[in-house]
């Protein structure tokens, strides 16, 4: 994977890998690259408005109490990361069901587009105050449609 082929997901964020993450083993934490996923994912979701901008202790879900909560999620491990690297995360949505939204996720190098990881997860839209599953609101689809280009 080039990082021309990032070209398909519409959200991408960057970093650098530091040194603690590095295991015992010689190589990044497995565990450090569901942080990545996590990162793309929130910048996505922020950007179609499921999430909102925090301050600690701040109310993170849409105006009506609705968020993303985490359903699932996966990952296939190509390569280990090995310090020092910059990497790029990106998140694109699969599918949108009633009150789901299915993310591929990709890890790859910034530089020279080793693509280390890729996997995704599925978040739900949950009412937080009761706790009950809710269709994705249609302004968040349009989002999406549109994010993707599929709108």
């Amino acid at each position: 994977m080039s990082n021309a082929s990032l070209k398909d997901f519409p959200v991408v964020v960057s970093f650098p890998v530091h040194w603690s993450e590095m295991d015992a083993y010689g190589h990044v934490n497995n565990a450090r690259t569901f942080t990545w996923f996590e990162s793309a994912r929130i910048a996505y979701m922020a950007r179609i408005g499921l999430v909102g901008p925090s301050a600690a202790g701040a109310d993170t879900t849409m105006a009506d109490g609705v968020g993303p909560i985490l359903a699932n999620t996966h990952a296939d491990y190509l390569k280990p990361v090995v310090f020092p690297v910059n990497l790029v995360a990106g998140a694109r949505v699969t599918r949108v069901g009633n009150s789901s939204i299915t993310f591929e996720h990709v890890v790859a190098g910034a530089d020279d587009g080793v693509l280390y990881t890729r996997g995704g997860s599925i978040v739900v839209t949950l009412r937080y105050a009761t706790h009950e599953k809710v269709p994705v609101p249609p302004a968040v689809r349009a989002a999406i449609e549109t994010l993707e280009g599929r709108g």
